[in-house]
């Protein structure tokens, strides 16, 4: 049995296509197809059905398979990191996984900074809601997760990477752009492009204005930050967005809620899984590199 052809299987159960599975593995479809059909006549079972015009699906048989494949893959994959890691930081890969607020604003610096530091090791960087993250994280497809620390999970391993201040945010001719600080009560009617429900910032303002007693107008939703950004400067509404974000873009206004509202950002792990050299690297490069940026900053001010 060969682990590219079970790769094969896991692609194809995964997109229903053989045709889209042959394209993102970058095989031709013929050969594709003559493995799997090699593969189930070695184990004597049909792996697939295959309807004429709906999508391929594995069959109970196949389904086995693909939960045996899930693990073999882990462990394969953890020893290529650990025979990686017998010869040195020289190459390596780490892949990480955040919200996508987080992205857009810190992580390109600490790309940046970081392939200085290791230009061998290749980084790949997921974005997706705290459930996303966390469903990527338990099944292996990502090592590290950066979540805030209400989504972290208890019995993960984590350390604390980043603190932000989550504002509103209005056009700088907003008739609220004039204050440094909005209350609950200002909130009431306030025509609003949020983020979609599973994104923390909607949960917690959707909370204050509850216990407050007030509800805003809501415009626009969306999972999508540059989206929501450009939304705030066309004027159509306000939003809660990181501080670091408005602040950058001289058209926006930041608000401090009263009280503040702080997010704590932890970089995550999982224990049971081997972390790698590269990935214990990366992880104590970015909380050292976090925490000299902030030293920085309070050093300017």
């Amino acid at each position: 049995m060969d682990i590219r052809v079970l790769r094969y299987c896991e692609a194809v159960a995964r997109l229903g296509n053989i045709t889209r599975a042959a394209a993102e593995l970058h095989v031709a479809q013929p050969a594709l197809s003559v493995a799997i059909r090699k593969l189930e006549e070695e184990l004597g079972v049909t792996l697939f059905t295959r309807t004429r015009n709906r999508p391929v699906s594995l069959t109970p048989e196949g389904e086995l398979l693909m939960r045996r494949a899930a693990r073999l893959f882990h462990e394969y994959d953890s020893a290529r990191r650990e025979l990686a890691d017998a010869i040195g930081l020289r190459t390596g890969t780490v892949r990480v996984g955040m919200p996508p607020m987080y992205g857009i604003g810190y992580f390109p610096s600490l790309m940046k900074a970081f392939h200085a530091a290791h230009p061998g090791i290749t980084v790949t960087a997921l974005e997706g809601s705290a459930g996303e993250i966390k469903g990527l994280l338990e099944d292996g497809k990502v090592d590290l997760a950066i979540l805030e620390e209400r989504r972290v999970q208890k019995g993960w391993a984590h350390a604390t990477l980043d603190e932000e201040e989550v504002v509103l945010c209005v056009r700088a001719d907003h008739p609220l752009a004039k204050q440094t600080q909005v209350a609950d009560r200002d909130l009431d009617d306030l025509p609003m492009i949020l983020f979609e429900g599973s994104f923390l910032q909607r949960n917690v303002l959707e909370q204050r204005c509850q216990k407050a007693g007030v509800k805003f107008r809501m415009v626009m939703q969306s999972n999508y930050v540059p989206m929501v950004h450009q939304a705030v400067v066309d004027g159509l509404g306000a939003a809660t967005l990181l501080r670091s974000i408005v602040t950058a873009d001289e058209r926006l206004a930041a608000l401090s809620f009263e009280p503040r509202e702080r997010f704590r950002f932890d970089l995550c792990w999982l224990d049971e899984h081997y972390l790698s050299k590269a990935n214990e690297a990366f992880m104590n490069f970015a909380i050292a590199h976090r925490r000299s940026t902030a030293a920085a900053v309070v050093q300017e001010s």
